[in-house]
């Protein structure tokens, strides 16, 4: 348009089939100018084309483009959990909290680096996230401000409290269970915030030695708290104020819902446990059960204190 003088469809026309090398005849006849702002155009369209298809068939075929498409896809999936449970690190141990967690019917999401392991946990089904647990911009992106629970198994000490940290900082209410290898680790690890730290070597050991000097007892627990053994269930039930229950004796809630769990232990609000409680033993609001029984006995009490089925 400037140098020729041609109407602006005409030059815009012009440009089109010189850029996709389409060889249709000159709209109009061109000056010396013209052809040369002409080739000048050819050249530096013909480069900028081939670059951008090089580069995004490199894309395609190193995965970019397929990975980022997933990654998307996990992040929807990661906006739609709700009282979820959160695993930090998907090593040894983190594979079997998350199988743990997934067989007792908890919705999981996981944190991996690795994007061999990333890949691994997808097929599996799994929503994931890779990156860094320490990451706040991470922990968002995997629900922390809704999730139920957070797992930080990753092995180093130092880098499982700073995981720790920040999870603290981003969710100040969410019981945080953190690994931990030593006395020293366990102490820092509650000091950054964790609820509970879990030392596999000791865990090991406890249960090594409690398997020779009480096997049976070891078998029995092995047998209510394991969700691959689907015949006893072991397990806590808080009492919501949905259910009213308030003031209710254990042997009134026997009776009017015929649930036949046992109930071992109730912890009240104020931490107090009451250990093998007798049928005259009152109820209150926001009291924990610790119950054993059939699964599915344990499932309709569950009910009972969410308010779900009608006291009467």
């Amino acid at each position: 348009m400037s140098i020729e003088g041609w109407p602006a469809l005409d030059a815009f026309w012009m440009v089109i089939i010189t850029l996709t090398t389409i060889g249709y005849g000159e709209v109009r006849p061109l000056s010396p100018a013209g052809r040369i702002f002409t080739i000048l155009l050819i050249a530096s369209g013909v480069s900028v084309g081939t670059y951008a298809m090089t580069q995004l068939t490199r894309a395609v075929l190193e995965g970019d483009v397929i990975r980022a498409y997933r990654d998307r896809q996990r992040r929807r999936i990661m906006r739609k959990l709700n009282h979820h449970q959160i695993v930090i690190g998907y090593g040894r141990l983190g594979r079997i909290v998350a199988r743990e967690l997934i067989d007792a019917g908890h919705a999981v999401a996981v944190v991996e680096r690795d994007t061999a392991v990333c890949e691994e946990i997808a097929n599996a089904g799994i929503p994931v996230i890779q990156g860094d647990g320490a990451d706040d911009d991470c922990l968002r992106a995997v629900g922390i401000e809704r999730a139920r629970g957070i797992a930080i198994t990753a092995a180093p000490v130092a880098e499982a409290i700073f995981v720790t940290l920040s999870a603290r900082q981003l969710n100040p209410q969410i019981p945080i269970l953190t690994r931990v290898e030593s006395d020293e680790g366990a102490v820092k690890a509650r000091r950054a915030g964790a609820t509970g730290v879990v030392s596999p070597h000791i865990m090991g050991g406890w249960r090594m030695a409690h398997g020779l000097t009480r096997p049976h007892t070891t078998t029995f627990l092995d047998l209510a708290t394991l969700a691959e053994h689907d015949d006893l269930m072991l397990d806590e039930i808080e009492v919501e104020p949905k259910a009213r229950l308030e003031g209710w004796t254990l042997a009134k809630l026997g009776q009017r819902h015929q649930h036949r769990v046992l109930i071992v232990a109730i912890r009240r609000p104020s931490g107090e446990m009451v250990v093998t409680p007798q049928a005259d033993t009152l109820i209150s609001t926001c009291d924990v059960l610790i119950v054993i029984g059939e699964p599915e006995r344990v499932r309709y009490l569950n009910k009972v204190m969410r308010g779900e089925v009608r006291s009467t």
